[in-house]
């Protein structure tokens, strides 16, 4: 499991350079068709663009700030910098979608006429280039710094088919309030989205318990351990999105310190089998007290 991560992280960086190269060319491209065309709407697409680059910059400095080993300052390393990142490019995004919004309000007050043919032909260009990247950064692996730079260029690829929707209308029938309606939905659907990725970082940086973790069946499965008798202390929080750390003390009903290992054993490897515990630090005491202080952890 620890190889698959690993090949997949080293892949992520070379992944975020070619983002980056993407949306420069989407930004010319459209910002070109912007100017030529008299989209506003294509003219902030472009623009989004430029935040997409500063976010995509922002996202491959935390991949590499997050390959750094543990030191004494950080013992668990600095995995939580993708983290960080995350947050600030869902931050962002809650801002773009503000900003589309704003934006699409006015238009409807204010309709303007777009040319609609050259609007066509670079919103084409980055919807299909913007989905390309974004299929290019999809990951299984729970990176949520991956995520983020995902959904930003998945924001952009649905924002560009919208105005790609509204360059047909106003081509066809001359519907430029077309325009202003479709980016005030892809305001929406922007504004919910960022809004699930800043409360799943909130949850890591405030040591939450992951989303996908029962608490009440992680503390049955350690009870149903043979040789279990009590468990408390338990504390389940997330590293990163794809990194769950527990502790917790065991009380056992055994006398003998090596029988005390080899429960703590099979308490490990159920955490990990089962609810994808990476890091386990467990504490262990016998009923007759005879092994306290023991202590195990798994890395």
């Amino acid at each position: 499991m620890a190889h698959a991560h690993e090949t997949t992280g080293d892949k992520l960086g070379g992944r975020l350079i070619a983002g980056i190269a993407i949306n420069v060319l989407i930004f010319a491209v459209q910002m070109v068709g912007g100017v030529l065309s008299g989209s506003l709407a294509l003219i902030a697409d472009a623009l989004h663009n430029v935040t997409d680059v500063a976010s995509l910059s922002l996202s491959l400095v935390a991949f590499r700030v997050a390959k750094r080993p543990a030191d004494e300052r950080y013992t668990f390393a600095y995995r939580r910098a993708e983290v960080l990142a995350a947050a600030v490019n869902a931050t962002l995004l809650l801002v773009i979608a503000a900003y589309v919004g704003y934006e699409a309000l006015l238009r409807l007050a204010h309709p303007t006429p777009v040319g609609g043919t050259i609007m066509i032909a670079a919103a084409a260009f980055g919807a299909v280039a913007n989905g390309a990247g974004a299929i290019l950064l999809h990951t299984r692996d729970g990176n949520l710094n991956a995520r983020s730079a995902m959904l930003h260029l998945m924001s952009d690829s649905v924002a560009s088919i919208g105005v790609l929707l509204a360059g047909v209308a106003i081509r066809l029938w001359s519907l430029d309030i077309v325009d202003p309606l479709i980016s005030l939905l892809i305001s929406v659907w922007l504004f919910r989205e960022s809004w699930r990725l800043v409360a799943r970082t909130a949850r890591i940086l405030m040591q939450g318990v992951p989303e996908d973790v029962d608490m009440e069946a992680v503390r049955a499965a350690v009870l149903a351990v043979d040789g279990v008798a009590e468990l408390h202390e338990l504390r389940v929080w997330a590293l990163s999105g794809a990194d769950v750390v527990l502790s917790a003390h065991l009380v056992l009903d055994r006398s003998d310190i090596s029988d005390a290992t080899g429960v703590v054993t099979v308490v490990k490897d159920v955490l990990r089998d089962r609810f994808g515990v990476a890091h386990a630090t467990i504490e262990t005491e016998c009923v007759a007290g005879g092994c306290s202080g023991c202590s195990a952890r798994q890395s």
